[in-house]
């Protein structure tokens, strides 16, 4: 019967070898495991930030809060559709990781990527917040670009007449805190409240520049740029006019007609 010696080489390697197969199998297993918790804190972190958005206050648990107030639908891009026959694939659905399936995404020609993404999901979901009587009082629209560090992911509220900005949050970006950080500023946010995103002749006309018009014809257009972080200003201001003026046209379009919230 074979004896391992513990002091040999051999040994040595045998007794590290195991040792690691008992960690892989630990951790292995803890990933496991805590993956529907992981899953679970994602899904609240989002109808958090939704709920945020939608200026609608907790009241009782999020999850019991997001399902009074909160209807995910799942939006065709190119036809401005809601596609209610699928929403129950809305809530949570992945655009981010479908951006990189060619099947489900399409690709965005260099001269229009203004947004820096390269492709994105041929489907959104968009989500309708709606007070107690049930009526629509926000449209939140996703909406990401890349900034100077990372990709910013954010919401956009827009109010039912389909032209006039209600709120805006980011949930996830890596820019430099006190810098280009400062898009979690409330304060930076709620120069966006108020914004008109195209002008009386249908045109794009929200921007972050510097020195906004706060008086003159660019007052319901423009917003201050955040000092310090000019590519970051840049590349937030460039997702949202892709976002509004190009990707989220068609369905605007048609809320501003009164075509959606019948």
């Amino acid at each position: 019967m074979f004896k391992l010696n513990k002091d040999s080489v051999v040994g040595t390697f045998v007794i590290i070898i195991g040792f690691c197969l008992v960690c892989s199998v630990l951790v292995s297993s803890a990933v496991v495991a805590l993956e529907p918790f992981k899953a679970a804190a994602v899904a609240n972190d989002r109808q958090v930030s939704i709920l945020r958005v939608a200026g609608v206050e907790t009241q009782g648990t999020v999850a019991q809060t997001y399902a009074a107030h909160i209807e995910a639908q799942l939006l065709d891009l190119e036809t401005g559709d809601i596609l209610a026959d699928r929403q129950s694939e809305a809530d949570g659905y992945n655009f981010a990781s479908n951006a990189a399936n060619p099947e489900l995404s399409v690709a965005i020609p260099a001269e229009e990527d203004i947004a820096g993404i390269r492709r994105h999901s041929t489907l959104m979901p968009i989500y309708l917040a709606k007070d107690d009587e049930g009526k629509v009082t926000r449209v939140i629209l996703p909406f990401y670009g890349a900034a100077l560090w990372s990709t910013a992911y954010g919401y956009v509220a827009i109010a039912p007449d389909g032209n006039t900005i209600d709120a805006v949050t980011f949930y996830q970006h890596g820019e430099t805190p006190g810098l280009g950080g400062e898009i979690d500023n409330p304060r930076w946010q709620a120069l966006w409240v108020g914004k008109k995103i195209e002008n009386e002749n249908g045109e794009l006309a929200f921007t972050i520049v510097k020195n906004a018009d706060h008086t003159g014809p660019g007052k319901d257009y423009e917003v201050d740029a955040l000092s310090g972080a000019t590519l970051t200003t840049n590349g937030i201001r460039h997702a949202a006019q892709y976002w509004l003026g190009s990707v989220y046209k068609p369905f605007l379009d048609k809320l501003r007609k009164g075509e959606i919230l019948q």
